[in-house]
């Protein structure tokens, strides 16, 4: 916020009296890295709960040194002014910063000053971010957004000391994680439907969620945004779309290196650097890499990987700027996700319980090898300060190397041995080009501002899998004996797809009398799809079969004087459906449609969101078998959503923050094929009613060890059901810990999940899989 007033002539004592004041608060724990001296001040100012205001001849660049760890605010402010002809003081709430003359008064002066501000793409400082692009393509506040929206940023991410997305979302509201504990993809399950696709800065980013996981050391921001959301991504499953932001060049110094070591033999180093190339900031880089040497909670499937992530920045002036981002990921593991039986898992076996640690492959056959890069741009430019263009452009490439085992669903009669493995190569080659440009406007009419967007996106989608069949013997599960091998490969079946979509879109942010933000938008999508046969390219089943749709989303938030603002939106989605039916006619897209109503209540000058929201998801046009003609599909099934999200999040005192959330969904199957009526009313497998998680962590600076800081959380998930079978998976609890250290530039941090090693079954959609047992990783920070 703006702030204008008078720097009156003051005394030394006046100064040294404010800040003896100011003093008795806690000390504040800082990690301010070696910046602008009208950054690390903004900042300072921030933690403390000051307004900042210092004259405009002050912000010459000045550069800092890190300042870390335990500080009074009299010793953080000395330290940072150092040498520098300045000092400060607290006049009434506020931080002024004044020169500082020898034996003189100050002469009055008018100054102004701007606090630092978040970007929507730019670091979230603690849990909650104010600001985000994925709700609206434009930089908004997250409280006149009409659509429920969730955002991680890079510190809760190291908080919780996540190595997956689904581990940084396992304390967020409306957001499940896969229970399987594959590392093929990342799997989030969002009001009760699997969202499989992903998108990075804004364009699709994979092609199938079998691309592999992204790695989150490089992520700025994990965001999801729930519910149906075709009109600024296309085609998208109704449970809602997830967006991923890139770590992206800084012109602030940043020089980080950490060493990781952990349970299953886990050894990991990471490092990222960021800085200014040039003497006038015009060109920046960031380098964030990674390196990791592991096993995981089950034998013989390991978690290795190499991640390196290059940017660069050219930004010529205030108007324009081209950011070039890429990367590059090699993941060695295994899949390891295809479950147990449901007999000494979820259900009682004569031979006891199956070790949650069975690998059910082969040692040195089962194998999950991928190789992946990407490459693109993002471009931004002001025609003036009311037109703004944005450009991106990505190309995305991955190669897989997939050998698995799996068992059948049954045990043999003596209720140890798997009735028979089989086991498939698969070969894939995929890429993802996307693109997507708009152009925002901003204008008034009426006294109603507008904030205007058109845009067209495209992108191409290519995937090339082929699959070949292998035996293999039975194995005991309770005592197994490995080494019997595979038979020889034999081709089995694959395709060749490609997969075209462009879309053009239209939105309105209405904003009126400052307090009411109405939402209009509207989109055209067309999507071309051909699919071959792998083994047989000219055998094509699908033959540039084209869907199109219209989707549209209509929304309303309040944004009352005390931080409270309600909201309800109405939202669509769709997905093509590929195939025809028993008449030959090709099917139409399957549709989505949600009605939300919500609050967010954000207090001034509080770093605290509450929210609540209440909606009905509802997916139509979904295939099913057709009862009358065998080996047909048509499209009469439905599925539908109902819940209730209520989330708390930030910080409760000037040293706790804590993280709350509750969701209870129920979500089923309303209309079913003919030939299965019994699926009529079945809840969605593996989706539970209820879901409670409760995160908090605390400094200890009142207690006069400032350095220290801990946390602890709790997650339950409700029972859940299967549409396949009558197997229910039992609710369970499992609780995380975490202690922290900092001293200086050096930091200390003990992540510990599942605390009390519970051994659970976390789901059991066709099988059942256990929940991940306790692990333990400590990391070492040094930065400078």
């Amino acid at each position: 916020m703006t702030s204008a007033f008078r720097l009156k002539p003051t005394s030394v004592a006046a100064l040294l009296l404010g800040l003896a004041l100011h003093a008795q608060a806690a000390p504040l724990q800082l990690d301010l890295p070696a910046q602008p001296l009208d950054r690390a001040l903004a900042q300072l100012a921030r933690q403390a709960g000051l307004q900042l205001l210092l004259a405009p001849d002050m912000l010459q660049v000045r550069q800092t040194a890190a300042l870390r760890g335990a500080h009074e605010l009299p010793e953080a402010l000395a330290e940072l002014l150092r040498g520098t002809g300045l000092r400060g003081r607290i006049d009434a709430g506020t931080l002024v910063i004044e020169r500082l003359a020898s034996g003189a008064s100050l002469p009055e002066v008018r100054v102004t000053a701007q606090g630092e501000q978040e970007s929507a793409t730019g670091p979230v400082t603690g849990y909650v971010a104010k600001r985000s692009a994925t709700g609206t393509k434009t930089d908004t506040p997250i409280l006149e957004t009409p659509q429920s929206i969730t955002v991680v940023g890079a510190d809760q991410i190291d908080t919780l000391g996540a190595q997956s997305i689904t581990d940084a979302i396992a304390y967020s509201v409306g957001a499940l994680r896969a229970p399987y504990m594959e590392r093929t993809g990342d799997v989030v399950v969002l009001r009760g439907f699997s969202v499989n696709s992903s998108y990075r800065d804004g364009t699709r980013y994979q092609a199938n969620r079998f691309d592999g996981q992204q790695e989150p050391y490089g992520l700025e921001r994990i965001e999801v945004l729930k519910g149906a959301a075709s009109i600024l991504y296309g085609a998208a499953e109704p449970g809602g779309v997830l967006n991923t932001v890139s770590k992206r060049p800084t012109t602030d110094p940043l020089h980080e290196l950490n060493v990781t070591a952990g349970s299953f033999n886990r050894k990991q180093v990471s490092g990222d650097f960021a800085g200014a190339l040039s003497a006038d900031g015009a060109w920046s880089y960031r380098l964030t890499g990674l390196l990791r040497d592991s096993g995981t909670s089950i034998d013989y499937v390991p978690d290795n990987r190499t991640y390196l992530a290059p940017a660069l920045k050219w930004q010529p002036n205030a108007s324009t700027s081209l950011t070039l981002l890429s990367e590059y990921q090699r993941d060695r593991t295994a899949y390891g996700g295809d479950g147990l039986p449901t007999v000494g898992t979820a259900l009682p076996n004569p031979n006891g319980q199956i070790p949650r640690n069975r690998f059910v492959g082969e040692p040195g056959y089962d194998r999950y090898d991928i190789a992946r890069y990407s490459v693109g741009y993002l471009l931004e430019h002001a025609f003036s300060d009311k037109l703004k263009l944005r450009h991106s452009l990505r190309n995305y490439r991955m190669h897989q190397d997939w050998s698995s085992v799996y068992i059948a669903l049954d045990l043999d009669t003596d209720q140890r041995t798997s009735l028979g493995r089989g086991a498939e190569d698969r070969q894939e080659k995929n890429s993802v080009r996307g693109s997507d440009t708009s152009l925002q406007y901003d204008w008034q009419a009426g006294g109603i501002a507008h904030t205007s967007l058109v845009g067209i996106d495209y992108s191409q989608s290519k995937v090339a899998s082929g699959r070949y069949d292998r035996t293999a013997g039975p194995l005991d599960l309770y005592a197994p004996v490995y080494g019997g091998g595979v038979g020889d490969a034999v081709p089995s079946y694959g395709w060749r797809s490609d997969t075209q979509r462009l879309g053009i879109y239209a939105q309105d942010q209405m904003k009126i009398a400052n307090q009411w933000v109405l939402l209009l938008g509207g989109r055209r999508d067309a999507v071309r799809q051909d699919e071959c046969d792998y083994f047989d390219p000219s055998n094509c089943y699908i033959d540039k079969q084209k869907s199109s749709a219209f989707t549209g989303r209509a929304g309303l938030v309040y944004l009352a004087d005390n931080g409270l603002a309600p909201f309800a939106s109405v939202s669509q989605s769709f997905e093509p459906a590929t195939g025809v039916d028993h008449s030959g006619a090709r099917f139409k897209p399957t549709r989505g449609e949600q009605l939300e109503v919500g609050v967010r209540y954000q207090p001034a000058g509080v770093d605290l969101m509450l929210s609540a929201a209440l909606y009905q998801l509802t997916q139509k046009n979904v295939l099913v078998d057709d009862p009358v003609h065998s080996g047909f599909q048509m499209q009469q099934g439905e599925a539908r959503s109902r819940g209730l999200e209520l989330e708390a999040k930030g910080r409760a005192t000037r040293n706790l923050q804590l993280i709350a959330a509750y969701t209870y969904t129920d979500a089923r199957t309303t209309q079913a094929s003919p030939l299965y009526p019994e699926a009529a009313g079945k809840r969605s497998s593996g989706v539970p009613y209820n879901q409670l998680s409760l995160w908090g962590d605390y400094n200890l600076g009142a207690f006069g060890l400032p350095e220290l800081r801990l946390g602890a959380g709790m997650r339950y998930v409700d029972a859940t059901t299967s549409q396949w079978h009558d197997v229910r998976a039992p609710a369970y609890s499992v609780f995380d810990a975490m202690v922290g250290y900092a001293t200086g530039p050096w930091k200390f941090a003990l992540n510990i999940s599942n605390l009390g090693d519970k051994t659970y079954v976390a789901s059991c959609p066709y099988r059942c899989f256990y929940g991940e047992p306790r692990k333990a990783m400590g990391t070492l920070t040094y930065r400078w």
